[in-house]
């Protein structure tokens, strides 16, 4: 029968769920008190402050929940937590700790205390019976939505025809099937499995079943598309019989040898590495990146023909001692010919089998735990050869289940906290970068988000930073020539070029510059000062067109440099600067700010972002062009020379700009796994360079550089969204959360000037309900609006400046569609925000024989004309709806 499994003792938990059926499914009781918690008035009051109330981020299940009920009485407050307890009651991958510590912190936002001792809440009840899968946890919201709907339908049947279903197994089903849910849920094959064990399967994935089905009955996938849900479980009860009269014996899916029948197992191989034949170079570097949370892909040599993509292998260390397993990894192609590792070989086309092999855990024998050759001899029963003469053998099937074990029980390789030794191993040790866009409609706290929550996580406070990298702070937007010249007048004026260049004003740009080691730093001193040099100047040569103001420098005989010319006026701003960089810190306040903003328009361009050739006007009047680093290039050059800081960049409003035009060829290289680092000569360690196509120089995204950026819904839907940008970042939604709202008080409310209250969470949540329903909900508005809004002034001023500004843009200027979300319509003059007249032609154009139509000409009260009850009527005739 369905109720064996045989992994899990069913009877405690089929017995909860009975008592649930008889206590609260039929008598609308309750399964921890006696109070009356399952009936329709409590459901309702879920639907309201729940089901129609979403609040959507990054913030814990129960976090939300008790802002939604917030306002909800204590008893819908406890049937939440036996809900919640009926949801969670089969799933055997969630311990049953954590499923009473779910319900206990649920049942106590109704300030009564949790009855602990309660029948059902013990862990032979709570053990659970089904993997129900990560997408359960990730969508709980969304099948607790569908258990209240199908309750309340459940509820509303007449008692009798209640009875009627709970006895009826097929006809549960089709009723439950005909209940309105969104996508497919979990739940309704939870549910019949707790009624109807006798007749449903402990199997939650619509998808095993099908497999199942295919696997024993030969259906095929067009087939079993065509069957409902009820079809497929009859033909699954069908099986089971059959099975059990065939074999005589009890039938679990899930067990040996029936999983194995509709679920094949992956192969496992066994491959070798000789160290005395094949000098694994990059061996520690690969170690180093894989306990660092990434994989390293590899070909490997096979022998045979049989390991198929998604197979497991193991890696044998043999030839020498220490002997044993020291990787395990996947199967990560089918084999292939490939040239000849020897050369002679090759060139006479002689080929070899290889196989790519995704190595996700990778040890040093010599320094890490791993399972010696004694270990693999001492456990295997099947003959399990552990020294082949090559790779891609086969480990037999009790051999795989003993190694799975033994490696289960290593601990994790622990990388060393020391000073990387090379430059591989420093970019492996830096953490792999972050992409972001945070998306919403307007005002749900973006922008907001980057200032308070990650831009702080870039900054240091600059009187406990290393001297050079609050100097590289303060001369990051400097020029080359005002660096030089900060730094001549810091030597008192007078200075030769080898001064200069070991100056630590220049050195500090030179790192900004990401140029610290670069071998033209020199020529770029020189041309820096050629070009600023006075025209009277007799040692230097530079063409006078070539010269660009202001003229400051001169070189004398002696070869060293002076300042002279325009430097009294030119440099007046510079003297204050350097006066600021020979005190140092000078506010505790000061902070290194280590991110840099940007904000995407129309006309923003590759040339502003990357690089681009700029004109300068020269002192004879003429025009000369130079290419000049963008901003984004620029902040990549000093993030590169700190690799023991991170970096972001902040892109507010990214999809106001013309994301292919800004980024160019750079698309590729701010992908993660494309991120670059260089060692000290410049020389690419990791990553990929592209050349740049006006400097021609080779250029990476450093990898220990962030990138957020924020993105307006309301202006564009993220399904718009540049593919290749979409491929490149994780997306994180921010949606309002009227909860947030504090009012004068705290609680979301503000006085009306009449000696009641005016409710801004409910205002909020009115307008948005209507316009997820006339547009999208992408066309919402943010908490935002709301935030600062402490008495009846601010908020009329919010609705007239810019809640309808906004709502006419959203609707095109479709005042009607706008009176509909304000409740205007219906409403008598005095509680209209927005108040609509008839315009009669035969007025305005008296005598006129053309036919014209009588048109609306609609008006927005000014602030000080609209009453409380006008903003009222908004959510209350929302709640009379309801």
């Amino acid at each position: 029968m369905s109720r064996y499994s045989h992994k899990h003792e069913t009877t405690h938990l089929l017995a909860a769920a009975e008592r649930w059926k008889e206590n609260c499914l039929l008598q609308n009781g309750s399964l921890f008190s006696d109070t009356r918690l399952w009936n329709l008035e409590n459901l309702e009051e879920l639907n309201r402050s729940f089901t129609q109330n979403p609040i959507e981020g990054g913030d814990s299940f129960v976090h939300k929940l008790s802002l939604q009920l917030a306002d909800t009485s204590p008893q819908a407050i406890q049937l939440m937590a036996e809900l919640n307890w009926l949801l969670l009651l089969f799933s055997s991958n969630i311990k049953p700790d954590t499923k009473r510590r779910m319900v206990k912190e649920i049942w106590e936002l109704s300030d009564e205390p949790f009855p602990e001792q309660a029948s059902g809440l013990d862990d032979e009840s709570l053990g659970g019976v089904g993997s129900t899968g990560t997408g359960f946890n990730t969508h709980r919201w969304r099948e607790l939505v569908f258990l209240i709907d199908l309750l309340r339908a459940f509820k509303s049947l007449p008692a009798d025809q209640q009875q009627r279903q709970t006895q009826a197994p097929w006809a549960f089903a089709d009723w439950m099937a005909s209940v309105r849910r969104d996508g497919n849920r979990q739940l309704t094959h939870i549910l019949n499995y707790l009624l109807f064990p006798d007749s449903f399967e402990y199997i939650s994935i619509s998808l095993d079943k099908e497999k199942i089905l295919e696997a024993f009955e030969g259906l095929s996938k067009h087939r079993l598309r065509q069957l409902s849900e009820r079809e497929v479980d009859q033909a699954l009860l069908a099986l089971r019989q059959r099975l059990e009269q065939e074999h005589v014996t009890k039938v679990d899916f899930y067990d040996t040898p029936w999983l194995e029948q509709w679920r094949p197992t992956p192969g496992t191989w066994l491959m070798a590495w000789n160290p005395e034949r094949w000098h694994w170079e990059s061996f520690q570097d690969d170690r180093l990146k894989i306990a660092s949370g990434e994989n390293v892909t590899i070909p490997w040599r096979t022998a045979s023909t049989q390991l198929r993509e998604g197979d497991t292998f193991y890696l044998v260390r043999v030839g020498q001692e220490p002997r044993g397993l020291i990787a395990r990894g996947n199967i990560a192609s089918a084999p292939y010919e490939d040239t000849h590792y020897d050369t002679n070989r090759a060139a006479n086309g002689d080929t070899i089998r290889r196989v790519d092999i995704i190595l996700t855990d990778l040890r040093d024998p010599k320094v890490d735990a791993y399972i010696s050759m004694a270990d693999l001899q001492g456990g295997t029963t099947d003959g399990q050869i552990w020294s082949p003469q090559g790779s891609g053998i086969e480990i037999k099937s009790l051999s795989a289940k003993l190694v799975g074990k033994l490696w289960e029980k290593l601990p994790k390789v622990k990388v060393s906290a020391a000073r990387p030794n090379t430059p591989k191993q420093q970019a492996i040790q830096i953490a792999r970068p972050v992409n972001i866009i945070f998306y919403g409609p307007p005002g749900t706290g973006k922008t907001y988000h980057l200032h308070t929550h990650l831009m702080p996580r870039y900054e240091s406070q600059a009187n406990r930073a290393p001297t050079g990298e609050w100097l590289e702070e303060e001369l990051a937007s400097t020029s080359w020539w005002e660096a030089i010249a900060l730094a001549l007048a810091d030597l008192g004026g007078i200075a030769t070029v080898n001064e200069l260049l070991i100056h630590r004003f220049f050195k500090a740009k030179a790192r900004v510059q990401g140029r610290a080691n670069n071998p033209h730093l020199r020529q770029t001193c020189w041309g820096a000062l050629q070009q600023h040099t006075v025209l009277e100047s007799e040692t230097v040569q530079t063409a006078a067109e070539k010269r660009i103001s202001p003229l400051i420098f001169d070189k004398q005989n002696g070869g060293r440099w002076i300042l002279t010319g325009e430097w009294d006026e030119a440099g007046e701003g510079l003297r204050e600067k350097l006066a600021q960089l020979q005190e140092g810190p000078a506010s505790d306040d000061a902070r290194i700010k280590r991110h840099l903003t940007v904000t995407f328009h129309q006309s923003y361009s590759y040339e502003d972002f990357v690089e681009g050739i700029r004109p300068q006007t020269t002192e004879g009047g003429g025009i000369s062009y130079e290419v000049r680093d963008g901003l984004f290039k620029t902040f990549c050059q000093r993030a590169s020379q700190d690799p023991d800081q991170r970096y972001a960049l902040f892109i507010d409003e990214i999809n106001r700009g013309n994301i292919s035009r800004i980024f160019g060829e750079l698309i590729t290289l701010i992908e993660p796994d494309k991120r670059a680092w260089w060692d000290q000569e410049s020389h690419l360690v990791e990553g990929i360079e592209l050349v740049l196509p006006y400097s021609g120089e080779r250029f990476g995204v450093p990898k220990n550089l962030d990138i957020y950026a924020t993105m307006n819904t309301a202006d564009r839907s993220i399904a718009l969204m540049d593919a290749a940008l979409r491929r490149r970042f994780h997306f994180q939604e921010l949606m309002p959360e009227p909860m947030r709202i504090p009012g004068s008080q705290g609680d979301g409310y503000i006085p009306d000037g009449e000696g009641e209250l005016l409710n801004l969470r409910a205002l909020l949540q009115a307008i948005n309900l209507r316009l997820r329903y006339l547009l999208h909900r992408d066309q919402t508005f943010g908490h935002a609006y709301f935030t600062e809004v402490k008495d009846l002034d601010a908020l009329r001023r919010v609705m007239v400046y810019d809640i309808i500004p906004m709502l006419a843009e959203y609707f095109y200027d479709d005042w009607r569609q706008i009176r509909r979300v304000l409740a205007d319509e219906g409403a008598n003059s005095e509680q209209q925000l927005i108040t609509a007249t008839i315009l009669d032609p035969t007025q305005l154009f008296p005598g006129s024989d053309d036919l014209m139509l009588e048109r609306p000409d609609y008006q927005v009260k000014a602030p000080n004309e609209i009453t409380a009850d006008a903003i009222k009527k908004i959510y209350e005739s929302l709640e009379g709806e309801a």
